[in-house]
């Protein structure tokens, strides 16, 4: 339940700090007093759409930070233990914004919107007029009907989800082989591909190689001439040769080098030079005999390369490319010519998990149709309560397999006949206001129980309401708090007489500078609060106030202790 929401900044609002009772929080005040700011606010901490126009006149920045305590929310700790947030009972949601960026806190760490708006949904209900119009959409029906029977229909739904899924799956593994013809049109392309790439018989690194040869070839001339010329200056003949240049410098040192160590070494290094020359000049020579050229080896070589480049060109960017895909290719192949097979049992698939589908989709249909038979006798209790007495409220099925998807094959409508005697017709056609606001309360009173959400947010649900409903509407709100925090914003004196903590919005004026403040109401306050929205004045208004607060207070006693 939420125990604090700090305001900063929003609207009429410069700095307020809201301390929420567990069971039954009332807000009232003056039409235009901004009590819609604070649901506004609330919204906003939980992940609604950043709405730049209620940023404070004159202030740069604007925020706000809720806090909940987690003792009873289950759901929402494991939440959080998704998102690796350590295991606590206090969860803090803090959110800023200016004009130009805004900032999400969860426990002090930045994070995503998207987590913000995850966590709202299992911490806070708020009901307005927005979810009395969400309840005029017909999609959102079989949802409300489904949560409302979840226990028993949940395990289905979600079997029914799943079998869906496969069955679709298969079906797209079908559609993927497309018609006979297709395949066969697909197989004659990647047999032409693949011995198009076999015939090629490509090897990797062949390419590098063959492009290198080809430049030898191109440069043959200039190669011959280098190399050639190089040999004769080695050892040419004999007098004109660094051969025999370096034979002459031996011959020439040896006398002396027996005389003095240093010559000796130098004479060595000479006889070592004078065989490294001898051994180039013969690799020089042996490259010269060896090398061979001829027009049709150098046509070879280029139309091998030709060859590599138009393989890499239809099949790949690289020689490994074009045989990677060869492998794919092959694979392909292979899979379209066992396709008959393959499509036999996967048609033999989809036919089972086809009637198994819709099979468990019609038990699903089933356990969705008893739970709208208990739902019509507690819903038109609860409405007979709420002075809809004679109401008829009917769950309209319209099932087939036509309709069927992941969650079955129905379509569900909720309609009512608010006065007896009429035919049942769409709520949009039919309830006005005030009845759709009954409906939305009695609708939550039955379901508040199943969805582990701690707190309920009435924004003005009691709009259209007055007299003895009034009442009803009290004792409703004062149940649901029973075992629920419950915030209710209201202009019902029934209302005001139930509240356990109870906030008194004010707008005021000063210095030319408007500003909405919140005050919490003692005893006395909370009277004064029932004598104002029950129109009273002087003592018989304060005494019926009074009166209004007593019966409330024991109508409350009575009602938490029964229902305990």
């Amino acid at each position: 339940m939420i125990l604090q929401l700090h305001i900063k900044n929003i609207a009429l609002i410069e700095d307020s700090t809201i301390d929420f009772g567990r069971n039954l929080n009332v807000l009232s005040g003056e039409t235009g007093a901004g009590k819609s700011i604070i649901i506004d606010s609330l919204g906003f901490a939980l992940g609604a759409r950043a709405d730049k126009s209620l940023i404070r006149h004159g202030a740069s920045v604007a925020s706000v930070e809720a806090v909940f305590d987690l003792s009873d929310s289950p759901i929402t700790k494991g939440k959080m233990a998704e998102m690796g947030y350590e295991e606590d009972d206090t969860l803090i949601l803090f959110r800023s914004m200016t004009e130009n960026r805004s900032e999400v806190r969860i426990n002090g760490r930045p994070a995503a919107l998207s987590m913000l708006k995850e966590l709202g949904a299992t911490l806070v209900d708020i009901l307005g007029q927005h979810e009395n119009q969400s309840l005029l959409n017909v999609s959102s029906h079989i949802e409300l009907l489904d949560k409302y029977g979840e226990t028993d229909i949940d395990p289905l739904k979600k079997e029914v989800n799943s079998l869906y899924h496969q069955y679709k799956d298969t079906e797209k593994m079908l559609s993927a082989y497309g018609d006979e013809g297709e395949r066969a049109r697909r197989a004659d392309v990647l047999k032409y591909q693949i011995e198009e790439i076999i015939a090629a018989e490509l090897k990797e690194g062949e390419e590098e190689e063959l492009i290198a040869q080809r430049e030898r070839f191109r440069n043959s001339e200039k190669i011959l001439d280098s190399v050639g010329a190089s040999a004769f200056t080695l050892k040419g003949d004999d007098a004109f040769s660094v051969q025999g240049a370096i034979s002459a410098a031996m011959s020439a040192l040896r006398p002396a080098s027996g005389y003095d160590a240093r010559l000796e070494e130098l004479y060595n290094r000479l006889d070592s030079a004078y065989v490294e020359i001898g051994d180039i000049t013969d690799e020089l020579q042996s490259y010269l005999d060896g090398f061979d050229f001829d027009g049709a080896t150098a046509d070879r070589v280029e139309r091998r390369v030709d060859l590599i480049r138009s393989m890499k060109r239809k099949y790949g960017g690289s020689v490994e490319e074009v045989l990677a895909n060869l492998e794919k290719y092959q694979k392909e192949y292979d899979e379209l010519s066992e396709a008959d097979d393959v499509i036999k049992d996967l048609t033999a698939q989809k036919a089972v998990l086809y009637d198994k589908l819709i099979k468990r989709s019609s038990d699903l249909s089933k356990m969705r149709r008893s739970a709208a038979r208990k739902l019509k006798t507690e819903l038109e209790t609860e409405l007979a309560q709420l002075g809809m007495k004679g109401s008829v409220f009917e769950v309209d099925f319209h099932s087939g397999e036509d309709a069927l998807g992941e969650n079955g094959f129905d379509r569900v409508e909720f309609l009512i006949s608010p006065n007896p005697g009429e035919p049942v017709r769409n709520l949009s056609k039919i309830i006005s206001g005030g009845e759709m606001s009954r409906f939305m309360l009695a609708m939550k009173v039955i379901t508040s129980r199943l969805d582990g959400i701690q707190t309920l947010v009435f924004d003005e649900v009691d709009a259209g309401i007055s007299g003895k409903i009034g009442e009803v509407v009290a004792e409703k709100l004062a149940l649901v708090s029973a075992d629920r925090q419950v915030i209710a914003i209201t202009h019902l004196p029934q209302v005001a007489a139930m509240s356990d903590v109870h906030f008194l919005i004010e707008k005021n004026v000063t210095n030319g500078t408007t500003r909405t403040s919140l005050l919490p109401l003692d005893e006395s306050g909370v009277v004064g609060e029932v004598e104002r929205l029950a129109a009273g004045a002087g003592a018989y208004g304060t005494l019926h106030a009074r009166e209004l607060r007593n019966i409330a207070l024991e109508k409350k006693a009575k009602i938490r202790s029964i229902n305990r």
